[in-house]
């Protein structure tokens, strides 16, 4: 809505001064245009943080588990003798 919105007062301060509707619309699009891209890149940000959480469980967890698994069991076993 904000960005229909935007367009009508182009449009109308077009009509008003009478200046050039082409060139009032390419200035509207590069403003789409960029702030469509400054969302992309405020999605993609929030992305890196929200893909920590799955990268501990699914492959800290397991990596840990194969790393310190096989010495704490050679320990137990040299510890208790069985």
């Amino acid at each position: 809505m904000d960005d229909i919105r935007a367009l009508v007062g182009t449009l109308i301060q077009t009509d008003r001064f009478g200046t050039s509707v082409a060139q009032a619309l390419r200035v509207h699009s590069d403003s789409l245009r960029t702030a469509r891209r400054q969302r992309a890149e405020e999605m993609a940000a929030k992305t890196t943080i929200k893909m920590v959480p799955p990268l501990v469980i699914f492959i800290l967890v397991p990596f840990l588990f194969v790393t310190v698994g096989p010495p704490l069991i050679q320990a137990y076993r040299s510890v208790f003798g069985k």
